[in-house]
């Protein structure tokens, strides 16, 4: 449990500790972008709320990833970083399985508006929140 509770202040090393804060930031603002997306698509005139099962999901998406984004910003424990990466990954697959073979009885296209730029975004704040949780998992020791 301890290990889940960890955050940048248990590395030693001053420049890794403020690269590993550095990467938990950006991660936590991208994974608010993908919130934000989400919402302004879901809430558009003819948005996605109008799709059965997809609407819901992309409400939720939206709440849940500005909820995350704050929770990571205000702890930094890396349970919040491993969720926020796996919400964000996760969000990106969702996005893929839609365009590739459908999802709920709905297919997405890559020319639907912010299909790609969320796709990108999602997946770079995956892969950097990855990279910042690792530092966290190795012990406590002075490079």
């Amino acid at each position: 449990m301890a290990m889940l509770l960890r955050t940048p202040r248990a590395i030693a090393a001053p420049r890794t500790r403020a690269v590993v804060t550095g990467l938990i930031v950006a991660g936590a603002l991208l994974t608010a972008a993908s919130g934000v997306i989400h919402l302004y698509l879901w809430g558009q005139d003819n948005g996605y709320r109008q799709i059965p099962t997809i609407g819901p999901l992309f409400l939720a998406q939206g709440i849940v990833a500005i909820l995350f984004a704050l929770a990571l910003l205000g702890t930094r424990w890396l349970a919040m970083v491993v969720a926020s990466a796996g919400l964000l990954i996760a969000t990106a697959a969702g996005l893929l399985i839609s365009i590739e073979v459908g999802m709920f009885g709905f297919q997405e296209t890559w020319y639907a508006p912010w299909a790609k730029t969320s796709f990108a975004e999602e997946l770079a704040g995956g892969i950097l929140l990855l990279i910042a949780g690792w530092p966290l998992l190795r012990p406590a020791r002075r490079d």
